[in-house]
């Protein structure tokens, strides 16, 4: 089985709900979303995917989101390839520091290996905290990279 590594960068994050936010910042080193107390909003990442390796089909069974939330949580990840969702991950509560090392909290493994088709991203919903006795911070997003395990 051979095995081909690809990713993209956190800064070709996209918002689906800019009026949640705050700031939407896209730099250098990723993406920095700041998130007003309370709100939501679904985020997507393509991943540069290799739909054809050797004149075969290529597979993917593992999915990587590297990111930092604070004040704020990703409650949903979904799978898609094209237009087609390929796996939904819910009931989620990520948070934390995730962009340095590959755990469980950034790994995506699907329930069996998808033959790609199209081209492959990742949506995933946040939810920032919200502030029942006083105000609080926005919450901050960080996407550094998004990326795959593909293999014929």
């Amino acid at each position: 089985m051979a095995l081909h590594a690809s990713w993209i960068h956190g800064n070709a994050l996209t918002v689906e709900n800019p009026g949640s936010l705050d700031r939407v910042g896209h730099f250098g080193w990723g993406a920095d979303m700041a998130i007003k107390p309370g709100q939501n909003s679904w985020f997507h990442i393509p991943l540069a995917t290799p739909v054809i390796i050797g004149d075969v089909r290529s597979k993917v069974q593992r999915l990587f989101l590297m990111f930092s939330a604070t004040s704020g949580s990703i409650r949903n990840v979904h799978i898609y390839d094209g237009s087609g969702k390929v796996q939904e991950f819910n009931n989620l509560l990520l948070t934390g520091e995730h962009r340095t090392e590959l755990d469980s909290a950034n790994t995506f493994d699907l329930s069996a290996p998808h033959t790609v088709v199209w081209g492959m991203g990742v949506s995933f919903f946040f939810v920032a905290d919200i502030g029942f006795d006083s105000p609080i911070p926005d919450a901050r997003l960080i996407v550094s990279s998004a990326g795959g395990d593909f293999f014929v």
